[in-house]
């Protein structure tokens, strides 16, 4: 027998009221649609739940969604039935955006706590990105954003939010990961650590020309805002884009930075970036030997090569590298390479009960055959620094035949964006 599917009513450019009840990873307000009634009315408000994951909020009509986010994961999901309601979004995702129910809904701009109204843009499966409208009820939190490039260059997502309240909402996302992700019913994640400086913290960006004019890509596109100002860079940072912007460059792209002693990846935040290194140093201890991957031009090797007999560093550039090794001491070997190729025999280097393995890999997290590499010859312990919580929380997981998690301290390296840097310590078990 075949059966006839019902024909989904399209919701596109619909209005949709909703409360935003947490953000999730990327900084947008999640709320989710659920699939038992669905109105195609103008616009629908719901009414709160106390189960952030109940599909029963009572709603009339139909309304849009937060605001979209950059990109909108993949899904098999079926798509939505013929009638669906939609009740209350439930949690703020990494990057700023916003959950609800049964269908993931995603807006940019917006708080939990807050009822707002938005317009849909984009109806995928079980997923919606919707463009903010109006905030019907303000959170508490909620402020005047200072740039006037706020949600239309792709660089900050939480202007609109007090600094206390981007404090809780990215310790919250670490702890909800490690959590959800990463299986530890109560990991201990200390208080997260601020900023000194909220603002102009930044010690270099990358500015886009295009006809002359240097700025920033919008949030969703190559399209370039021409910026006079950018206030999360220092001072003379700015001075360096108003310069480049009195010579009208050609067109491409232009780093700018302020000046360094050495190249080389370094943190962006030099106030965190010394905060770092000291939780990075408490965390390591001292021993024999300390393995230091994806170690630059050797800014934790460096500052902790005396607390221990032995350092390795390894690094794939050349020119991290050999800046590494202009500053190396005796007791320094750097070896240039991939991780996944030389970290076997940097572990080889001393005893494993004496062996401090740090892991700063980028943003998609460590191969597994480097986790394959660490269990076979498993150190006392792993420092672990990370810049995105669902990749450290599974990697911890992965790691969890031979380690378990002591701590995780969050660090705000990045005011006013979705960004979450953390260190954490795992031992083995």
């Amino acid at each position: 027998m075949i059966h006839k599917k019902n024909k989904i009513p399209s919701i596109l450019g619909k209005e949709i009221e909703f409360e935003i009840r947490d953000i999730a990873f990327g900084g947008a307000g999640v709320g989710r649609v659920s699939d038992r009634k669905y109105s195609t009315n103008p616009s629908v408000e719901c009414a709160p739940t106390n189960d952030p994951s109940s599909s029963n909020s009572a709603c009339s009509s139909s309304s849009p969604l937060p605001s979209s986010v950059s990109h909108l994961p993949s899904t098999t999901a079926a798509a939505l039935p013929p009638t669906s309601h939609l009740p209350p979004l439930t949690s703020i995702l990494s990057g700023g955006r916003i959950v609800s129910s049964d269908i993931a809904c995603f807006t940019k701009g917006v708080i939990d706590g807050e009822t707002v109204k938005a317009r849909v843009r984009r109806h995928k499966a079980r997923l919606m990105e919707a463009d903010l409208v109006e905030v019907l009820v303000a959170s508490p939190h909620r402020v005047e954003p200072p740039c006037p490039y706020f949600l239309r260059c792709g660089g900050c997502s939480y202007q609109h939010i007090t600094y206390s309240h981007q404090l809780e909402i990215k310790e919250k996302q670490l702890r909800e990961a490690l959590r959800r992700i990463g299986g530890i019913q109560e990991p201990l994640v200390k208080t997260i650590i601020p900023s000194p400086e909220p603002f102009h913290y930044r010690n270099r960006i990358t500015v886009h020309v295009n006809g002359g004019a240097p700025g920033f890509f919008v949030e969703r596109g190559h399209k370039v805002i021409e910026i006079d100002h950018c206030l999360i860079a220092s001072e003379e940072v700015n001075k360096g884009l108003k310069n480049l912007k009195s010579k009208r460059p050609p067109d491409g792209d232009y780093l700018i930075g302020e000046k360094q002693h050495y190249g080389g990846f370094r943190q962006v935040n030099n106030a965190v970036a010394s905060i770092l290194l000291e939780e990075v140093g408490r965390c390591a201890g001292s021993g024999e030997l300390l393995v230091d991957a994806y170690c630059g031009a050797g800014f934790f090797a460096h500052a902790l090569r005396e607390s221990f007999t032995k350092v390795i560093g390894i690094e794939r550039s050349r020119g991290s590298i050999i800046m590494a090794r202009e500053q190396a001491h005796p007791h320094e070997e750097f070896l240039e390479g991939g991780v996944e190729e030389l970290l076997a025999e940097g572990l080889a280097g001393g005893s494993p009960s004496q062996t401090v393995l740090i892991l700063d890999p980028p943003s998609e997290g460590i191969s597994d055959l480097i986790v394959a590499t660490i269990l076979s010859s498993p150190p006392a312990k792993i420092v672990y620094i990370s810049c995105n919580p669902a990749t450290l929380a599974r990697d911890i997981k992965r790691l969890s035949e031979c380690y378990q998690l002591e701590e995780s301290t969050p660090l705000d390296m990045f005011p006013q964006t979705a960004e979450i840097e953390s260190v954490s310590l795992l031992k083995l078990s």
